[in-house]
């Protein structure tokens, strides 16, 4: 085979395998972001972060608010809600962010693959 077909080959291999690793790690990340309390499903996301804030400094110790699927539900210690919730955000932000660091710099398909 040319060896030019034979690099392009490589370099569309490592595209591909590199943007399928960002996806996974995304998705890791994206799952992370589930928190579970009264059998409800909340994705932590910085609105959310910024929401629950917002219902503290209004003096609220228990609040009723609307999950990820629409359901109501009531938290009876909403500082505590808070601190869970803003815990597992920096957790998984920051495995998210070593994860993409060290995907960054992987040159070849092996390197990226192992991560």
């Amino acid at each position: 085979m040319d060896e030019r077909i034979e690099k392009a080959f490589e370099t569309a291999n490592y595209m591909a395998t590199l943007s399928n690793q960002k996806r996974i790690i995304k998705e890791e990340f994206e799952q992370q972001l589930i928190y579970y309390i009264n059998g409800s499903t909340f994705q932590i996301d910085t609105n959310l972060i910024s929401y629950v804030k917002t219902i503290i400094d209004l003096g609220h110790d228990e609040f009723v608010f609307i999950d990820s699927n629409n359901v109501p539900v009531s938290v009876s210690n909403v500082k505590e809600f808070f601190d869970n919730i803003t815990s597992q955000y920096f957790k998984a932000t920051q495995i998210y962010f070593e994860k993409y660091s060290d995907l960054r710099v992987k040159r070849k398909i092996k390197d990226i693959i192992g991560i």
